[in-house]
């Protein structure tokens, strides 16, 4: 703090007063008064600035100019009350922050564990998709492009393309999902024949009637997952998936990985206790923590539980799991480290 800059201010706020009250009152005067006083203001202005908080003097010029108005447009006063409302800011007592948290990055978003996202002229594919003022040719080959991915992958991207005003670009997008629920709806058709066959021959191993439930559970799960069936249709599939699972349990009981589907479903269902109490199950069933531990985590991220998501997170090891998972559980791994 400089005070010869604040008296270099106030004595040229002052002698621009006496300009305006003392000679005649003529054009001239005035004007060597208002550049005598912007001076004064301008002066006391870059005075100010090195003494605000750090936070306040951000961006610098904003705030000079906010300073020079202050005082530029309320003559001597507003000098005189910027100065005091300094001052007096300057010498309460500083309340210091306890920060136990420090920012970290976002996660790494993966779209293929195995394939580097595609580019089309410096647009990834879902920039482009979804700027309908971009070529309907070069837009068709991003959409030719995800053709091959998983519909949970791609699924949101191609049913707002049901809504696109390219014509081509909808009927691809509907054929797309068309075909993908077909397929699935086929399998479980065949699945649900078998399981018919093996009800009208009980001699048959109980081990085909539990690989047949796990096959049904599965596909009709699927389609629910990959966002192939809305509404209602997906509640009644969802509800049929659930009804396979718990036949293959009652079959196997001690089958964890039975469990954790159904934990699963439950999840999807939005029951978070009973998942919870599935995967403790699949747990003590003996499956390895790393098909448990991530499941555990989404549910206590769901309740905003977030020391229990850090801990679960703390539990996991990265090597053990996808590289999408891997980025996840390094995030929660490094967030919220006391500093």
């Amino acid at each position: 703090m400089n005070p010869l800059q604040f008296l270099l201010a106030l004595a040229l706020e002052a002698g621009a007063a006496l300009l305006l009250w003392t000679g005649e009152r003529d054009v001239l005067q005035l004007g060597a008064y208002l550049a005598v006083h912007a001076l004064a203001c301008a002066v006391l202005a870059l005075a100010l600035l090195p003494l605000l908080p750090g936070r306040l003097r951000q961006p610098p010029l904003a705030v000079l100019a906010l300073l020079f108005s202050l005082a530029f447009f309320i003559p001597f006063l507003g000098l005189v009350a910027l100065l005091l409302a300094v001052v007096v800011m300057r010498m309460l007592p500083v309340r210091e922050r306890d920060t136990h948290f420090r920012l970290a990055a976002p996660p790494e978003f993966l779209l293929s564990v195995r394939d580097p996202p595609r580019l089309f002229r410096g647009l990834s594919i879902r920039q482009l998709l979804t700027d309908v003022h971009a070529a309907a040719t070069l837009r068709t080959r991003a959409l030719n492009a995800i053709a091959s991915k998983p519909a949970r992958i791609a699924g949101d991207l191609l049913r707002k393309l049901l809504s696109d005003p390219v014509e081509d670009l909808r009927l691809v997008a509907y054929g797309l999902l068309d075909t993908q629920e077909k397929a699935l709806r086929t399998r479980i058709s065949e699945q649900a024949a078998l399981l018919e066959q093996l009800t009208t021959e009980p001699h048959r191993h109980s081990a085909s009637r539990i690989e047949v439930l796990r096959h049904l559970a599965e596909l009709n799960f699927e389609l629910v997952y990959q966002s192939l069936v809305q509404g209602d249709v997906r509640e009644h599939t969802l509800a049929r998936a659930i009804e396979h699972a718990q036949a293959a349990i009652a079959l196997d009981p001690g089958n964890g990985g039975l469990r954790q589907l159904l934990a699963r479903m439950h999840l999807e269902q939005g029951d978070i206790d009973r998942a919870c109490d599935d995967l403790i199950r699949a747990t003590e069933d003996g499956l390895p923590d790393n098909r448990v531990l991530p499941y555990l985590a989404e549910m206590a991220y769901r309740r905003g539980d977030w020391r229990s998501v850090r801990a679960l997170m703390h539990r996991i090891d990265p090597l053990t799991v996808t590289p999408r998972m891997a980025a996840l559980v390094r995030y929660w791994q490094t967030a919220g480290e006391r500093t």
